[in-house]
C-alpha cells in the first residue's frame, strides 16, 4: 500500500481551496487539478508498506500525537514547483514552528523504526495541480487570483493510503490519531 502521513481538512477548508483552483483554472491552457476530497498537507510520504509497518507507523503517529497540542496552520502564497517540462502548482503554509516540531518527531520516530521515508526538506504546502501550463509564459503568482490567509485548525494527524478508484488516485484515511488537549490545572 502507498501511503503517507497527513493533516487532512475539514470541509469548509477543502471547499476554499477548491473555489481557488476554480479560479486559477481560468489562467491555464491545461493541467489536472485535486479534486476536493484529495487536499491535504503531507507531513512525511512513506510510499510502499506493508501490514506489519503500517501497524508500526499506527504506533509513530499514536506517539507523537501525545507530543504536540492542537494548533492553526495559515495559507501563505501560491507557488510552482517545476519538474522536468511541468509545473506543480501549489498553496504555501506559513512557517509554523508546532508543524515543524511535528514533522521532525515524526521523522526521529520513522528512522529510529526503520522506516524509510522520503528525507529531503520538509516545504509544507497543499498540491493544487500537476502538469500545470499557464495561459501566459510570465505569470505573475501572486496577483493571479485574491485569495484569504486565514487559519487552518488542525486537530488530529491522519495516516493516508493512495487508492486508485474508478481509474483515479484517491488519499483514503487509514488511520488518525488526536493531538492531546493541553490539560488545565
Amino acid at each position: 500500500m502507498r501511503i503517507y502521513i497527513a493533516i487532512a481538512f475539514e470541509d469548509k477548508i477543502k471547499d476554499y481551496l477548491e473555489q481557488i483552483t476554480s479560479d486559477i483554472k481560468n489562467h491555464c491552457t491545461e493541467g489536472s487539478f485535486t479534486r476536493k476530497n484529495n487536499f491535504h498537507l503531507t507531513v512525511c510520504f512513506i510510499g510502499e508498506a506493508d501490514d506489519i509497518q503500517i501497524e508500526k507507523i499506527k504506533e509513530i503517529i499514536d506517539k507523537a500525537a501525545l507530543t504536540i497540542h492542537p494548533f492553526e496552520l495559515s495559507l501563505s502564497n501560491l507557488g510552482v514547483f517545476k519538474r522536468k517540462n511541468t509545473n506543480i502548482l501549489w498553496m504555501g503554509i506559513e512557517e509554523n514552528p508546532v508543524l515543524s516540531r511535528l514533522h521532525k518527531e515524526l521523522s526521529t520516530l520513522l528512522s529510529k523504526n526503520k522506516i524509510g521515508f522520503y528525507d529531503k526538506l520538509f516545504t509544507p504546502h497543499i498540491t493544487l495541480g500537476r502538469r500545470i501550463v499557464f495561459n501566459e509564459e510570465s505569470i505573475d503568482l501572486d496577483n493571479l487570483i485574491q485569495y484569504e490567509r486565514f487559519n487552518i485548525p488542525v486537530k488530529a494527524v491522519t495516516l493516508m493510503a493512495s487508492t486508485e478508484v474508478n481509474g483515479k488516485l484517491d488519499g483514503v484515511p487509514v488511520y488518525e490519531a488526536e493531538l492531546t488537549v493541553p490539560k488545565h490545572n
